[in-house]
């Protein structure tokens, strides 16, 4: 029975899956100036990792939308409009999925920059080491962002079965050539934490450019003791200042593999479109499940008019899970609706429907209560059908405000309700409410300082969840460098024994705490015209789970101490 619901729930899943390995987002304003609304203004994004631009005007009442842009960063955007002095906002960083909002006022010569989107996203990068938990060393050079949104608005991403998602890209290659070599060692532990053997993580990323900057690929690996090789390619070329394509493909994790390409065309200045195609294969063996692959195809269509940005697409999954003789077909409509009411007002609606008949609205709002990103209020609801699965409703409700010395407080409450059947156990549906509130404190990475502070209360398994850290980079003498990371994270969970083989399972309460440190000192020097950097590491990892192994014992995670030495040129 296990085996069973356990393959169905990786068939839902694996809509989005795919799909996550390549996105693409959406920077849009309004320019004036002490007369109102500008037309033809001209607004330039500049890529500077890969020099890809992106070029439109304003329109009839000051309005510009920069379409399908990479995610990532730095972008510089630069703002000209006859004899007004040029503005430039440097700095500026997208994430898959997102609308970067720049107004601008030429008459002051004033930018604002604000995120337009309701969601709170868990956003992993960009920064020092793969970004806002800048602490790992194990493969972060694979993953340039990992997103984890709490409630899913978009309508082309698939929720899971709790309405999140999670996405994740892979980095871009480089208008120069940039690269790293390393290797992490430290003892190797048992479950019961008795070393038993040596832990080694080697690794080799290059970054570069293939005959001309329209041209970049990224490449890079990592092979570990215990868990074997992780890779990832990506290619981005630039065919035209209209036409881009992007292909990506590699393994993560030991057991995930994909591949995929995405072709983006601009319909003039306001209208592009986005072709999608992916593989990915997933094998899971404490799970019993020895294998799955799906294929999905994607188009999409955006088209920018005026405050307005309408989207439509279609989307085909086709999952199998040979070991199980199991598949699954999908086919996926959706439309989108994002218009800007006046300068602080956002609403955003639209739908995705799926055949087998299930449907899934989604309206979503933002306002600017004083028009400069200090004060953002954000609210939305949702609806996730599946065609004999169930229904799962959720709401989000949010207020962000800038507080002095760059911080960025965040009040969130999530409340939702599912119906869902209970695979293979009844035929009646089952009822589950879960709220969350979660207060989050954070600087993001400027300075080379970067900080947050969070807890989250549910009254889910997990009733209290608290995550903290920090990263500072300290550079001095022209050539050396020291950068200290600290992140924590510790929750407490009440609920079924998630290792019991009983059903019911059993009842546990167990706190978890999860301390990790990384401490680095980099030397720089020039040689042959270009910098290089040795930089010596070390990472200390403590983990606490108390998981219980049998009805009468528990253990904690081994302890990870890693000592390692990096070349970056």
């Amino acid at each position: 029975m296990t085996r069973n619901i356990l393959t169905i729930i990786l068939i839902l899943l694996a809509g989005w899956s795919a799909a996550a390995q390549t996105g693409v987002a959406t920077i849009s304003g309004r320019i004036v100036d002490e007369s109102g609304p500008l037309e033809g203004v001209t607004v330039v994004a500049i890529h500077q990792t890969t020099n890809a631009q992106y070029y439109t005007t304003t329109g009839r009442g000051g309005w510009y939308q920069l379409l399908d842009v990479l995610p990532g960063g730095p972008y510089t955007v630069r703002i000209h409009y006859f004899d007004y002095k040029p503005l430039t906002v440097r700095g500026l960083y997208t994430f898959a999925g997102q609308n970067v909002v720049v107004d601008a006022d030429l008459e002051q010569g004033r930018t604002h920059v604000r995120s337009d989107e309701a969601a709170t996203s868990l956003r992993l990068g960009p920064g020092l080491g793969g970004g806002a938990v800048p602490v790992s060393p194990l493969g972060f050079d694979l993953v340039a962002q990992r997103i984890c949104t709490p409630v899913v608005f978009d309508v082309r991403q698939e929720a899971s079965l709790d309405g999140a998602a999670t996405q994740w890209t892979v980095p871009t290659g480089s208008n120069r050539l940039h690269g790293s070599a390393y290797g992490f060692f430290g003892p190797a532990t048992d479950v019961f934490g008795r070393a038993s053997a040596l832990a080694g993580h080697f690794g080799l990323n290059v970054a570069t450019p293939l005959g001309s900057e329209d041209y970049q690929l990224f490449a890079g690996g990592q092979y570990s003791l215990n868990r074997g090789l992780d890779a990832a390619v990506r290619f981005d070329g630039r065919i035209d200042q209209a036409k881009r394509i992007e292909l990506t493909g590699g393994r993560l994790a030991g057991a995930d593999a994909w591949a995929t390409g995405a072709f983006t065309s601009q319909t003039g200045e306001r209208g592009s479109n986005r072709v999608q195609a992916g593989w990915s294969g997933f094998s899971d063996a404490a799970f019993g499940v020895a294998g799955r692959r799906q294929l999905l195809v994607a188009d999409d269509f955006t088209y920018a008019a005026g405050r307005q940005r309408l989207l439509a697409g279609v989307q085909f999954a086709y999952t199998r899970i040979p070991s199980a003789d199991s598949a699954a077909a999908r086919f996926d409509f959706y439309v989108q609706d994002a218009v800007r009411l006046g300068r602080r007002l956002t609403v955003t609606g639209g739908m995705r429907f799926t055949f087998p008949f299930a449907f899934s609205p989604r309206v979503s709002v933002s306002y600017d209560v004083l028009g400069t990103g200090a004060l953002v209020l954000r609210a939305g609801s949702a609806v996730y059908g599946r065609a004999g699965e169930g229904t799962v409703w959720k709401n989000l409700a949010a207020i962000d405000t800038r507080l002095p010395l760059k911080f960025l407080l965040t009040l969130e409450a999530v409340y939702g309700q599912s119906w869902l059947k209970a695979f293979h156990i009844s035929s009646r549906n089952v009822l589950d409410s879960r709220y969350a509130l979660t207060a989050r404190l954070e600087r993001p990475l400027a300075n080379r300082f970067w900080a947050v502070a969070s807890y989250t209360r549910s009254d889910g398994p997990v009733t209290d969840r608290l995550f903290g850290g920090f990263s500072y980079r300290a550079e001095y003498l022209g050539r050396f460098a020291t950068t200290a990371s600290l992140r924590y994270t510790g929750y407490n969970y009440h609920g079924p024994d998630p290792l019991s083989s009983l059903y019911p399972a059993p009842m546990r309460n167990y706190w978890m705490n999860d301390i990790e440190a990384l401490l680095s000192q980099d030397f720089s020097f020039e040689a042959g015209g270009r910098v290089h950097t040795l930089q010596l590491t070390g990472y200390l990892r403590l983990a606490s789970d108390h998981v219980l192994l049998s009805p009468t014992r528990s253990c904690s995670e081994p302890t990870s101490i890693l000592i390692g030495i990096r070349y970056l040129l």
